[in-house]
Order: structure tokens, then C-alpha cells, then sequence
């Protein structure tokens, strides 16, 4: 029997391989984890709204420099206020033990402080003077992340209070052919971040989760009808991206990273395709968060459900009625929440399940996303005539 045990509660299980009463299920709110310089500053969890409040609460350009950009980039970009949690860490912590499911001191204990209202991470590290750093193209330590974050979402997932993850895309050496590419890691909970306002082989990572939080959870973050930017200068690692070869920066998206670029008849830098670490459904930013959301208003729709009954016809199946009660309840609640935001939402209860003795009931939701403009092909010739 499929039975489930401990007190009642609503699982979901995402798959792959298939594309009432409003519930509050807010788009984009960020946390970040990120080295600290004062002792003050870490281990502790702060919430924040604006770059002025940041500093009322002891994030100064001054005293945490690092800390300070990553706010200032994010508020530039957001170009208004929002909610931002924040917890800093020693400098001596790597990105891979920020997101190791197993520190209690690291993004876990951000994810639990904000009580599941984090559903986008940011991942950014200040590596200690002296420290030596290994890898290629870029820093060991993104690649080790980026693998090992991938329980901690899962785990996410599971008490649902799904996250997406930013990591830092650190360049150690800009000209190294030893380029790890994120697309390998099957891990599509989260993406790696190039392209820096500064060439100190860094990411802007606060404009990167700006420009997600700004937005609802299907808008790319390349849109280019929300125009370029607020960044005046980019880089990746010491090269202006100006200056680098159209053909890499294709060689990078490619590889599976989120960076930035310029475009044709337009001014100013966008990033380029939301791209995760992976090759399935959820290889898209803008897929993940939408499948995200999904979860959580399913869940909150689902949940009042727990502890009641429904009835069994002579065969032992579910009454139809009951269950065709069932997915028209939760389908609203997705149609509301999710209007404009993806093409299709279906919910199937199927009557054929052991209720009786199980006590478990599986529900089955489809999410049709929206299609996407990342590649336009115009034909263009001369003619006798436009007819």
C-alpha cells in the first residue's frame, strides 16, 4: 500500500520530461548569503527594504565594502524598494559550505529564518587574502557550489518553499581553456552568474537577482522590453565585454551560464539567456520559478483538504463528483495566480486509488509554459513587389 506516515501534510513530486480566494504567493523575494568583514555582521540574519535601511543596519560602504556593492547593484537595479534577507558569513567559509544542507550556519539557516518567504538565493563569497585559489576558467569553489547546492533544494522542494539559486560565476583566469560548463551538472535548482561592473574577476550578482525580483516569476531575465541594465560598465573577468568576441560569449551561453552581453541597435548590456545548470524542463530561470510558484499555490490550495473525506463508490473508487470538486478547486487557484504566466494549467484526480486503505490521495498537475523569443530569423531580399 502507498501509505504515508507522521502527522498529515501535502507532498509534491515535480516531473520531468512534460512541460477561489486569491492566494498571497509573492513572485520574487531574495535572500542572500555573503562573506561579512565584521564580526557583527556574521552569522546574523537580517531583513532589509531599501540601501539606506541596509546601512541603518550596519551595512556601510565603509565597514563592509563587499556587502555594500552587492545592496548598492541590487537597489540600482530594482531602481525602488523591496524585501531583502541577508546573512553574513567568515570569510573563511566557501560558496560550497554556504549551500551544503548539512551547515547549520549557512543558507540553510537563512531559508529557515525567513520561514520559506525566500524563493530566490543568492550566493556570493569574498575569499580571505592570501587564500589560494584553484580551478581553471573559474574558481573551483563555483563549481563545487553549484554541485553541491543541489540537496538543499531538493530538500526545499520537499517541505515546499521551493528556491532557485544564484551562485557567483568567480573567473580565476579569464584566458584559461579550462572552462567547466554548468550545463553538465544536472542541476537546474540553480545557475552561475558571469559578468561583473568592476574587472576584478567578480559577478554582479545583486543586479542579476534585481532584475529577477523586479519582474514576475515568467519574465526572462534578458526581456528586452524592460530595456538594458543599470550597469555603465561590464566585464568578464579584466576584458570589457565590449571587447570579447561575439563567438565566445555564444560559447559561454552555451556552456550553460547566465551572462551578459550587448545587442545590436541597442544600448547598454543585457544578460542572455536565464540559463541553469542543466539540460531538462527546468533548464530556464524563468521555467523554474514558474513550476515554483505552481508548487506553492497547489499546496496552499490542497492543504485545507487534509483531514477530510470523500466518497467511495461501490467498486471502491473515488466519486467522480468529489474529485472533479477537487481539480476544479485547485485549477482556480493556479488560474488566478498564475494568469498570463504560463499558456495551460490541468488537474487530474484520478477515481482509480485506494483511499480507503491508503489514506493518501495523488493529484496530477500540469503547467503549460509560455514560449520564449531567444533566437528571431528574418528573411530579408529585394523584390518587383510587396504582393
Amino acid at each position: 500500500m502507498n501509505q504515508g506516515t507522521g502527522t498529515p501534510k501535502v507532498s509534491a513530486h515535480i516531473s520531468s520530461g512534460n512541460l477561489l480566494r486569491k492566494l498571497s504567493v509573492t513572485d520574487g523575494v531574495a535572500g542572500v548569503i555573503i562573506t561579512a568583514r565584521k564580526a557583527e555582521n556574521i552569522g546574523r540574519v537580517e531583513k532589509m527594504y531599501s540601501l539606506s535601511d541596509a546601512e541603518s543596519k550596519g551595512y556601510t560602504a565603509e565597514g563592509e565594502p563587499f556587502i555594500y556593492r552587492f545592496l548598492y547593484e541590487f537597489y540600482l537595479e530594482l531602481g525602488g524598494n523591496t524585501e531583502l534577507w541577508l546573512l553574513g558569513v567568515e570569510d573563511t567559509m566557501t560558496m560550497e559550505e554556504m549551500v551544503e544542507s548539512t551547515h547549520e550556519n549557512g543558507c540553510k539557516k537563512l531559508l529557515t529564518f525567513s520561514k520559506g518567504k525566500i524563493n530566490l538565493v543568492g550566493v556570493a563569497r569574498h575569499p580571505n587574502k592570501g587564500e589560494e585559489i584553484s580551478g581553471g576558467f573559474l574558481d573551483k569553489d563555483v563549481e563545487n557550489a553549484l554541485l553541491a547546492s543541489k540537496s538543499l533544494a531538493e530538500y526545499q522542494q520537499s517541505i515546499n518553499r521551493p528556491v532557485r539559486i544564484l551562485i557567483e560565476g568567480r573567473i580565476k583566469d579569464a584566458t584559461s581553456e579550462d572552462i567547466f560548463e554548468p550545463r553538465e551538472a544536472e542541476n537546474t535548482y540553480a545557475g552561475v552568474v558571469l559578468g561583473s561592473s568592476r574587472p576584478d574577476g567578480s559577478a554582479s550578482l545583486g543586479t542579476a537577482l534585481a532584475r529577477a525580483c523586479k519582474y514576475p516569476a515568467h519574465i526572462k531575465l534578458g526581456n528586452g522590453q524592460n530595456g538594458p541594465l543599470s550597469l555603465t560598465q561590464a566585464y568578464i573577468g579584466k576584458q570589457p565585454i565590449d571587447e570579447i568576441n561575439p563567438t565566445e560569449l555564444d560559447n559561454l551561453s552555451d556552456a550553460g551560464y547566465i551572462l551578459m552581453h550587448t545587442r545590436e541597435g541597442s544600448a547598454g548590456y543585457y544578460f542572455g539567456i536565464d540559463n541553469m545548470a542543466g539540460t531538462y524542463d527546468f533548464r530556464f530561470l524563468a521555467h523554474g520559478r514558474i513550476i515554483d510558484k505552481a508548487q506553492r499555490v497547489a499546496t496552499a490550495a490542497a492543504t485545507p483538504f487534509l483531514e477530510t473525506h470523500m466518497r467511495m463508490s461501490r467498486e471502491g473508487e473515488i466519486n467522480a463528483s468529489d474529485a472533479k470538486y477537487l481539480e476544479e478547486t485547485i485549477k482556480a487557484q493556479l488560474n488566478t495566480s498564475l494568469v498570463d504566466q504560463v499558456s495551460e494549467v490541468a488537474v487530474l484526480v484520478d477515481i482509480a486509488q485506494d483511499l480507503i486503505n491508503t489514506s493518501t490521495l495523488s493529484i496530477e498537475v500540469k503547467v503549460q509554459p509560455l514560449g520564449y523569443l531567444s533566437w528571431i530569423r528574418i528573411t530579408l531580399g529585394l523584390t518587383t513587389n510587396t504582393e
